[in-house]
């Protein structure tokens, strides 16, 4: 099995697939779902009040969530969010549906769907406790034919987050990254 390592932005070697996607090294491509979730992120995004939704794009797609804390708003702290992939390369590639599992609430939730890849994957995460580092992360998986010979995409997401109601300054509590996204093409 040949296998093709893809990070937030794509890369690949050889003759078979040539994508201009950027390049990541392999050991970058881990996804929050292969790290214990008990180890608090050194990057997150604060939902607070005057930062109530988070938007994120890159080559690969687009992830967006919501915490709304102003006016009537649920104690639960629900977050809906939603990823796409938006890489037209890899829509291109793609055979069949993809099936997107996401995990997160360390362990408690748990999402799967099987849609058409480019879809608009959405879901809701609750319930949350205020201040407490969470990570939302997720993958899809789907059949691609890569220079003629058949493969498996694996396109993946983390989202590092915490909902702060009481704080009404900036969202972000540190720099850095608070997205990841990864994809892996196995043949």
């Amino acid at each position: 099995m040949r296998m093709h390592t893809f990070g937030r932005t794509a890369a690949a070697s050889g003759t078979a697939l040539v994508m201009a996607l950027g390049s990541m090294s392999a050991a970058s491509t881990a996804t929050a779902a292969e790290r214990p979730e008990h180890a608090a992120p050194t990057h997150y995004y604060v939902f607070t009040q005057r930062h109530q939704s988070f938007v994120y794009h890159d080559s690969v797609g687009t992830f967006r969530a919501q915490v709304r804390l102003t006016g009537p708003h649920s104690r639960r702290y629900p977050m809906p969010w939603m990823f796409q992939i938006t890489s037209a390369k890899l829509r291109a590639i793609a055979r069949g549906n993809a099936v997107c599992t996401a995990t997160g609430l360390n362990g408690r939730y748990h999402d799967r769907h099987v849609i058409p890849v480019g879809y608009v994957w959405h879901s809701t995460v609750a319930p949350h406790r205020a201040r407490k580092v969470y990570t939302l992360s997720g993958t899809c998986t789907f059949a691609v034919q890569v220079g003629g010979r058949p493969g498996r995409a694996f396109v993946g997401f983390s989202f590092h987050y915490a909902v702060n109601p009481s704080s009404r300054g900036a969202g972000p509590a540190s720099s850095g990254p608070v997205v990841k996204t990864s994809v892996q093409i196995r043949r």
